[in-house]
C-alpha cells in the first residue's frame, strides 16, 4: 500500500482523490477535512505527520477558491492559498514527503494568445490570483520535493462549480446570460486525480526529479463559458436559452483572465498519454448519478 495524506477532503478535488485513490488502487489514504486539519495551523500540520505511519505523499486540495469574495477577504485568501501551502511544504521537506499542490490558470493573465507554457511569465491580477502565485513561490522556496499542477475551470462531484450551477439554475430559469469573451478548458477532477496517480507511479519507478516542479494540466480543447453552458444543456436534455454577454457586462468584482488555454505538452509527454478532451470529460461527469 502507498500511504498518502489528502487535505481539503470535503472539497470537489479532495472528494475525487478519496474516490479514485482507493485501497483497490493500492493507496492507503489518510483524509482530512478542514474541521480535522486546518492547514493554516502550522503546529497541527506537523502533529498530523508525526502521528501517522510513514507517509510518502501529501496531496493538498485545501484552498480558498471564492475568487470574488477574495477581493474583500484578502487575509483569508492569502492565509490558505499562499502561507499555508508553504507551511505544508516545510513540514513535508522535514519528513521526506513529496507534496502535490494545485494552482490556477489565473496566475498567467498576460497578453499571450497562444497556449500558455509553464515557463511563460506570470502576471496575476486580483487577490485570488496573486495568492495562488504566492503559494507556488512558497512551495518552491521551501526546498520540498513537490509537484504543482496548474489547472483551469475545475468541476467535479460534490462541488460548487459552473456545471452544477448551470444545471441548478436551469431548473427554475429558461434564459441565462453567460460570458462569452473568456476562453478556457473545463477540467474534470477525476482526470486531475488520474494525472496525480500516474505521477506517483512515475516517482515510485525512480523518476522523482522528472515529476518535481510546475506542470500545466487541463482537459484538451477550448471553449467559452457561454458555449460550455450550451453544451451542458444539450447533453443534459435541458431547454434553456443562453444569451452571450461580455465580462464587462457581467461585472464580477475580481478580474478574470480572458485567455486560459494551457499548454499541457510537458505533462502529456512525461506520462506518455494524451489528455481527454473537455467534451469527453463532461459526458463522463454528466453520467455520474447524484452529483
Amino acid at each position: 500500500m502507498i500511504p498518502l495524506i489528502v487535505s481539503g477532503a470535503s472539497g470537489q478535488l479532495g472528494k475525487a482523490c478519496i474516490q479514485n485513490l482507493s485501497f483497490l488502487e493500492g493507496f492507503n489514504v489518510y483524509s482530512f477535512d478542514r474541521r480535522q486539519l486546518d492547514i493554516s495551523d502550522r503546529d497541527k500540520i506537523s502533529r498530523v505527520l508525526s502521528s501517522l505511519p510513514k507517509v510518502n505523499y501529501w496531496i493538498n486540495c485545501a484552498a480558498y477558491t471564492k475568487v470574488d469574495d477574495a477581493e474583500k477577504n484578502a487575509h483569508e485568501a492569502n492565509l490558505y492559498n499562499a502561507i499555508a501551502p508553504g507551511h505544508i511544504a516545510e513540514a513535508c521537506k522535514d519528513a521526506g514527503v513529496h507534496l502535490f499542490d494545485f494552482s490556477s490558470d489565473y496566475v498567467y493573465h498576460n497578453d499571450l494568445r497562444r497556449p500558455l507554457k509553464e515557463t511563460d511569465p506570470t502576471a496575476p491580477k486580483g487577490v485570488y490570483a496573486i495568492s495562488k502565485r504566492d503559494g507556488e513561490l512558497a512551495i518552491a522556496g521551501s526546498g520540498a520535493s513537490h509537484t504543482i499542477l496548474r489547472t483551469s475551470w475545475v468541476y467535479g462531484p460534490g462541488g460548487h462549480n459552473f456545471v452544477n450551477t448551470m444545471l441548478r439554475l436551469a431548473k427554475t430559469k429558461t434564459h441565462l446570460r453567460i460570458v462569452g469573451d473568456q476562453l478556457g478548458a473545463p477540467t474534470f477532477t477525476f482526470d486531475i486525480v488520474e494525472a496525480v496517480k500516474s505521477l506517483i507511479h512515475l516517482d515510485i519507478a525512480g523518476h522523482r526529479n522528472d515529476i518535481n516542479g510546475i506542470f500545466n494540466f487541463a482537459n484538451s480543447g477550448e471553449v467559452t463559458w457561454d458555449d460550455f453552458a450550451r453544451r451542458i444543456f444539450n447533453l443534459s436534455g435541458v431547454n434553456c436559452n443562453v444569451e452571450t454577454i461580455t465580462t464587462e457586462e457581467f461585472g464580477a468584482p475580481a478580474p478574470r483572465p480572458p485567455y486560459s488555454i494551457l499548454d499541457c505538452s510537458k505533462i502529456s509527454a512525461l506520462l506518455n498519454k494524451s489528455i481527454p478532451h473537455w467534451e469527453d470529460a463532461l459526458q463522463r461527469y454528466l453520467a455520474i448519478p447524484n452529483k
